[in-house]
C-alpha cells in the first residue's frame, strides 16, 4: 500500500499544520497491514507522529518535514526517562516492529527555536575573559525543548535509511530497548552550539549496524549506553564508514553504570572536534568490554565552554571502584590533536588494552592556556594537569592491569620541540608490554 500525502489534502506551503492527515496515513496503513507513507516535493509543517508497525515513511527528493517550531505542541508520549524525565518527541514509535524513515528528503527539528544563542547555557569562571571567537564556541542557552526528537522504545527491525536530519535541539535519534537497526547513508547536521544534541544514542538494545553516513553535532555524534535501562547491555554494534565532526566525542562507548560489550568502530574520520574516541565507565556497576577500533583518523582540540573533553583522540576512563573496562583493541590511527591518549583507570578496573599502529601528532591551540589545567574525567571528578602548558604527553595511563602499546610515533611541531615535552607517563602498570616507541618531528 502507498499512499501520497499531498493526494489526501496535505499542503507543503510551510504553513499549513498536516499532522492530522500524516498521523492518519500512517494509522490507515498499520491498519491495512503496512505500507509506505511518502512525503512529496514541498514544506510541510507538523506537529508530533508516532510511527506504527511495518509503515515506512518515505521522503521523496526535495521534501522538508518540518517539526513545530512551539513547544506547546508537544506532549508526554507516555515514557520516563531516567537522564531527562518525561519524554517529548516529534516522531516516535512505542513497542513496534518494521519501522522505516528513509528517502532522500528532509527531516527539520527546528532546534534553533528552542535556544538562547545571546546567552551560554553555563555560567564557568572563565567566561568574562572569552573573546567573540570564543564565545562562538561554547554552549549556548536552552529553553524548555523537545527531549527525544526521534525517539524508539521496545522496538524490532528499525531502518533509517539516506535521508538528512537537521537542526536537533535534543538527542537527535534516539533508540531505546529496541534491536535489530540499521542506518545507512544518512547525514545529521546540528548546530555545534547546541548542548545535549546527540547524533545517534542507542541505549540498551542490540545488533547495530551504522554505516556510509555523516554527523555534525554539538554532542556525541554516536553514544552506545545504557542510560534508560542500566540493567541490559548495549551490545553487537558496527559502525563504519562514517564522518563525525563535534564538540564532544565523535563516538561515546559507556556512561556511568551502563553495560556495553561487542563493539567495532572501523574506517572513519573524526575531524575538527573535541575529543575523537571516549570508552567510559564512570559509574558503580558499569563495564564496557569486547571493543575493537581501526583504521580511524582524527582531529581534536579544546574547544571553549564547559565541554566535556581537553582534545584527546583517545580517552579510557573508568575513575571510580566498581567499574570495569576491558579488552580494548585500538590500532591504525592517524591524529593530529590538543593532548594525548587518556587511560584513567581505578584499582586496576582497566583491563587488557592493546594499542598498535598509531601516529600522534600533538598540536597546541588558543584555548589550552585557559581551559587546558586539568585531566578532564568528567562525568567525575577532574584532575589537575600541572605544568600543562609545557607538558603534552603522549600518552598519560594510570592504573590499567595489562597495556600492551606497540608502534607508535609521536610529536609536536619543530617550533615548539625545545619547548613542550610529549613523553609518555605511565603510573602504576601491572603487564606492561612497549614495542618500537618513536619519537618524531612535526610541520
Amino acid at each position: 500500500m502507498e499512499v501520497n500525502i499531498s493526494r489526501i489534502g496535505a499542503k507543503g506551503d510551510g504553513k499549513t499544520d498536516n499532522t492530522k492527515i500524516i498521523q492518519e496515513a500512517i494509522d490507515y496503513c498499520y491498519d491495512h497491514g503496512g505500507g509506505n507513507v511518502i512525503i512529496p516535493k514541498g514544506i510541510y509543517l507538523c506537529k508530533p507522529l508516532r510511527l506504527r508497525s511495518n509503515v515506512t515513511l518515505y521522503l521523496e527528493e526535495g521534501s522538508i518535514l518540518k517539526a513545530s517550531s512551539n513547544i506547546n505542541d508537544y506532549y508526554n508520549i507516555g515514557y520516563y526517562h531516567n537522564e531527562w524525565g518525561e519524554v517529548t518527541s516529534f516522531l516516535y514509535a512505542l513497542s513496534e516492529k518494521n519501522i522505516s524513515v528513509e528517502g532522500k528528503g528532509i527531516i527539520d527539528l527546528s532546534g534553533e527555536s528552542f535556544m538562547d544563542f545571546s546567552k551560554t547555557h553555563n555560567n564557568f569562571p572563565e567566561l568574562s575573559s572569552l573573546n567573540e571567537e570564543q564565545i562562538e564556541e561554547t554552549e549556548c542557552k536552552t529553553k524548555d525543548r523537545p527531549k527525544q526528537p526521534i525517539f524508539f522504545y521496545n522496538c524490532k527491525n528499525i531502518t533509517i535509511r539516506d535521508i538528512v536530519i537537521k537542526d536537533s535541539p535534543c538527542w537527535t535519534v534516539s533508540i531505546n530497548s529496541s534491536e535489530d537497526i540499521r542506518v545507512d547513508g544518512i547525514q545529521i547536521i546540528n548546530n555545534l552550539r547546541v548542548p545535549n544534541s546527540d547524533g545517534l544514542h542507542f541505549c540498551s538494545s542490540r545488533n547495530i549496524k551504522v554505516s556510509n553516513s555523516n554527523f555534525v553535532c554539538g554532542d556525541d555524534c554516536i553514544a552506545i549506553t545504557g542510560i534508560t535501562n542500566w540493567d541490559i547491555p548495549c551490545e553487537n554494534v558496527i559502525v563504519s564508514n562514517c564522518v563525525m565532526e563535534t564538540r564532544s566525542a565523535g563516538i561515546r562507548i559507556g556512561h556511568l553504570d551502563s553495560k556495553v560489550r561487542n563493539v567495532i568502530l572501523s574506517n572513519s574520520i573524526i575531524r575538527n572536534s573535541n575529543r575523537g574516541i571516549g570508552i567510559f565507565a564512570n559509574g558503580r556497576s558499569g563495564y564496557v568490554s569486547s571493543i575493537i577500533i581501526n583504521n580511524i583518523i582524527m582531529e581534536t582540540k579544546i574547544f571553549a565552554g564547559t565541554w566535556w573533553g581537553k582534545g584527546e583522540p583517545i580517552a579510557i576512563l573508568a575513575p571510580e571502584y566498581g567499574n570495569t573496562i576491558e579488552d580494548v583493541s585500538i590500532s591504525n590511527i592517524k591524529s593530529r590533536s590538543e593532548n594525548g591518549i587518556l587511560i584513567y583507570g581505578k584499582n586496576k578496573n582497566i583491563k587488557n588494552v592493546v594499542l598498535k599502529d598509531i601516529d600522534i601528532s600533538i598540536n597546541l591551540g588558543k584555548n589550552r592556556e585557559i581551559f587546558g589545567k586539568y585531566l578532564d574525567l568528567s562525568p567525575s571528578a577532574n584532575i589537575p594537569f600541572p605544568d600543562y602548558m609545557r607538558k603534552v604527553p603522549w600518552i598519560i595511563g594510570k592504573d590499567i592491569f595489562s597495556l600492551k602499546i606497540e608502534n607508535i610515533t609521536y610529536g609536536i611541531s619543530k617550533d615548539l620541540e625545545n619547548k613542550v615535552n610529549t613523553e609518555g607517563i605511565l603510573e602504576d602498570i601491572k603487564e606492561l608490554s612497549i614495542f618500537n616507541v618513536v619519537s618524531k618531528s612535526t610541520l
